[in-house]
């Protein structure tokens, strides 16, 4: 069953599977913010089982879709930028950016206002810290905790990683 608020904005290009929440006051599907391909909307679509919790912004790919995995999580004020990809069961928590063309790996955890460059890709299992800035430079591996500004490598996720031995 899908539950969403009476205050959520959903264009007519959404696609959403059964078992989504999306919460007050989210705009899903706005043309993409990229200077001259806003009138090139392709679309989001949200996969089973994603928690929008509020204030999300999710806008519209403009060479494809955006799109978000299964079991999502996404908490209030994230912004989820045009062409992104969250894969499966990626956490996104309040005030995360995520740029547009990224691509967030399966399990992966962003933490509070959090940045994520344009075009950058996470591998799975990452966590990235509360108020981290990852840029083009930042060198990312799966199953690893990055933070700072910028980013730097701190240690390895261990609920991930040793699952991985």
């Amino acid at each position: 069953m899908k539950i969403i608020h009476e205050t959520a904005i959903i264009y007519p290009n959404v696609t959403i599977e059964d078992d989504v929440y999306i919460g007050p006051y989210c705009i899903i599907g706005a043309p993409p913010e990229w200077k001259g391909k806003e009138h090139e909307s392709q679309g989001v679509y949200i996969a089973q089982g994603t928690r929008i919790t509020g204030l999300v912004t999710i806008d519209s790919g403009a060479l494809g879709l955006t799109y978000i995995g299964r079991n999502c999580y996404i908490m209030k004020g994230a912004h989820v930028g045009h062409d992104a990809i969250l894969k499966n069961g990626v956490t996104l928590s309040c005030g995360a950016k995520i740029g547009g063309h990224s691509v967030i790996g399966e399990n992966t955890n962003i933490g509070l206002n959090a940045t994520i460059h344009q075009k950058l890709k996470i591998p799975e299992g990452c966590m990235i810290g509360m108020g981290a800035v990852v840029t083009k430079k930042t060198e990312l591996s799966r199953n690893c905790k990055y933070a700072g500004v910028p980013a730097k490598f701190i240690g390895f996720n261990d609920r991930n990683h040793l699952s991985q031995l």
